[in-house]
């Protein structure tokens, strides 16, 4: 890790920034790799970070997603892996239509009278042809009835497409839902299955820091300081707290660097 701040330089595994003018969160924001008053080289932060890269009073924590999270940090798998992976893979094949579907009105005129007088006026016109009669004012009828036909016939066509792009699209979502529900059952699952593979670990770090608490009802900072020591962490771990005599006592703690800095 290297940090630069206001013409100092910090290499290696500490760096303490609170005689700086630095917030916490714009450590945070350096490590991300967004503008901030400090520059920081390290490895890009990974899910973790998300939940305990920043160690603050205040903070919040969902202490069993962060140890899964923590768990998957070290490679860990778990039996329902397998089953989860080929859910994602079928759910992800099912892309709902999002597009703008234009409702097609339904016809109103009788198409079977309308072909009725499509074929009368027809008889008419050729029966006046036959007899050499002037035949205009009916085929002038004749085109309208089967433009009329024509629309008919279109809207028909249009109204029946669209219901069917509207059933098949509803059983897609629906079936997209139900691929969700299954997908969100197994990390559920997953997740439990990869708490238990740590919570020992997790119990003993927390006992280390604080023999009073209840593991899973243990203050933010802590817990987050418990999930971090089972963690292979890369990016560098922001502390605003105090629980180690030295920052290099922190960093041993964590197993990666860390910067501290003042809220």
């Amino acid at each position: 890790m290297i940090v630069r701040h206001d013409g100092r330089t910090w290499c290696g595994s500490v760096a303490d920034l609170r005689d700086s003018d630095v917030e916490g969160r714009e450590v945070v924001a350096a490590i991300r790799g967004e503008d901030a008053p400090c520059r920081i080289h390290c490895p890009a932060p990974g899910p973790l970070f998300e939940r305990v890269g920043f160690v603050r009073p205040g903070m919040g924590l969902r202490v069993r997603p962060a140890l899964a999270a923590a768990a998957r940090s070290r490679g860990l798998t778990v039996p329902v892996d397998s089953e989860l992976e080929r859910a994602r893979a079928e759910r992800d094949q099912f892309s709902v239509e999002r597009g703008q579907q234009h409702r097609a009105t339904a016809p109103t005129a009788d198409r079977q009278e309308l072909r009725e007088r499509v074929a009368e006026l027809r008889g008419r016109v050729q029966a006046l042809e036959d007899c050499d009669r002037d035949a205009s004012d009916e085929r002038a009828a004749l085109r309208e009835a089967a433009g009329r036909l024509s629309e008919v016939e279109t809207a028909r066509i249009a109204a029946e497409e669209y219901r069917e792009q509207t059933r098949a699209t509803r059983d897609r979502r629906d079936r997209r839902m139900r691929l969700d529900d299954r997908v969100a059952n197994l990390e559920r699952r997953a997740r439990s299955q990869l708490v238990e593979r740590v919570r020992e670990r997790y119990e003993r770090a927390v006992f280390a820091l604080d023999p009073t608490v209840e593991p899973f009802d243990a203050p933010p900072p802590i817990a987050a300081l418990a999930v971090l020591r089972i963690a292979s962490v890369g990016a560098p771990v922001v502390l605003a707290v105090d629980h180690f005599p030295t920052l290099a006592a922190a960093a041993d703690w964590v197993g990666g660097p860390v910067v501290r800095c003042d809220g």
